[in-house]
């Protein structure tokens, strides 16, 4: 299958060799000279690889942003054309999995897209999926020691019966134990498509390597069986997974599959609201976050942000109950949050629930907010 790629960049001399490297690669070119419509375009399609070189480091930023906050290129493979080391920093902790050196010369751009193209192949090959009927724990911002119901397993995602509708894009973590399997696995995973039966589709996300040994050992023993109708029936678990099952019924399945995710996601984006009646917003924004009357600094990304509160997704994080005090910078300002941590998730994050005594506080959470508001990409 032919990747895609967006490329996002209005010097000549560049476009030539990007454009020249990306097709000897065998990948479909899209050109955008203009940020403002490659942002039209994230919101529209699905690419495989988006490449930005934009005139200035504000629009590279403000585009890279639009696509991670974006339905369907949040996981994207994105690759930035950087002056130097100086902003290679900030870029990959803003999400970016590849850099290439100005001034863009062919062998350096080859070296870099070779590599997320081999990344990409490794990622679209068809992972076999096999049954399981089991339950796990599940915690998620705004649902903390839920149950649920593995229903098949691969070693990239796996379908989840919920029993309930989750917010969009949302992040979940999971404890379970396979049949015949005496430890536990542990892993986060985002929610990719839903139906309106409560059944979910998970890409895993983080999985220890103790626990990915797990699994790999079960589906060794596991996958004498017919592929699941599943993988075919969810192909937004891993966004180019494919089914190679001749059948007939898998074809329909597929079909059915699809338009099943079609329905859930244009109810999910007219019905953004979740079971405690709050808006939330898919988000992934660089912040700090300090324990109360401590001065260490602790780095975290900030998810699943609504006006009561937030995830910070981090490895070490605070027991519950702790007092926080989290910093969230954007290129267009600066703020300082405090709350208090609900659900402690060692390895992967805590929930926070803000604290709004004051009208500073409740100032800052809504500026925060229609900045995340103001920069997703429109439901409409």
């Amino acid at each position: 299958m032919t990747l895609s790629t967006l490329l996002v960049c209005a010097d000549a001399d560049a476009v030539d060799v990007l454009r020249r490297v990306l097709e000897e690669l065998g990948m479909k070119v899209e050109l955008c000279a203009e940020p403002i419509r490659a942002g039209v375009r994230l919101a529209q399609e699905r690419f495989d690889l988006i490449v930005l070189d934009c005139k200035t480091k504000k629009e590279t930023i403000a585009l890279l942003l639009e696509s991670r906050y974006s339905r369907l290129n949040d996981s994207t493979l994105a690759v930035v054309v950087v002056d130097g080391q100086e902003s290679v920093r900030e870029m990959f902790s803003l999400g970016v999995n590849f850099a290439v050196y100005k001034p863009v010369a062919y062998e350096r751009a080859m070296s870099s897209l070779r590599s997320a193209q081999s990344l990409l192949h490794k990622d679209k090959r068809y992972k076999a999926r096999a049954r399981v009927h089991t339950q796990a724990t599940v915690d998620y911002a705004g649902g903390e020691q839920t149950r649920a119901t593995l229903v098949d397993l691969a070693e990239d995602g796996m379908a989840v019966n919920f029993g309930k509708k989750l917010p969009p894009t949302c992040r979940v973590y999971f404890q379970f134990q396979l049949p015949g399997q005496k430890s536990t696995v542990r892993l986060s995973g985002q929610v990719v498509w839903q139906d309106w039966n409560g059944r979910a589709g998970v890409q895993f996300v983080d999985v220890p390597q103790t626990s990915r040994r797990i699994m790999s050992e079960w589906l060794q023993k596991n996958l004498d069986e017919p592929k699941s109708e599943l993988a075919s029936e969810s192909p937004s678990v891993e966004p180019s997974v494919k089914s190679s099952a001749p059948a007939a019924h898998a074809a329909m399945d597929q079909q059915e599959g699809r338009s099943h995710e079609r329905e859930a996601v244009a109810r999910l984006r007219s019905e953004p609201d979740n079971r405690r009646g709050q808006t939330r917003y898919a988000c992934r924004l660089g912040a700090e976050v300090f324990q109360a009357g401590s001065s260490v600094r602790n780095y975290c990304h900030l998810s699943d942000l609504s006006p009561g509160g937030c995830y910070l997704e981090m490895p070490l994080v605070f027991a519950q109950g702790s007092a926080v005090e989290i910093t969230v910078r954007t290129h267009e300002m600066k703020l300082r949050l405090s709350g208090e941590v609900k659900a402690s998730h060692p390895g992967y994050g805590m929930g926070i629930s803000f604290r709004m005594n004051t009208k500073d506080e409740r100032s800052g959470v809504q500026q925060l907010i229609d900045f995340v508001a103001a920069t997703a990409p429109s439901n409409g």
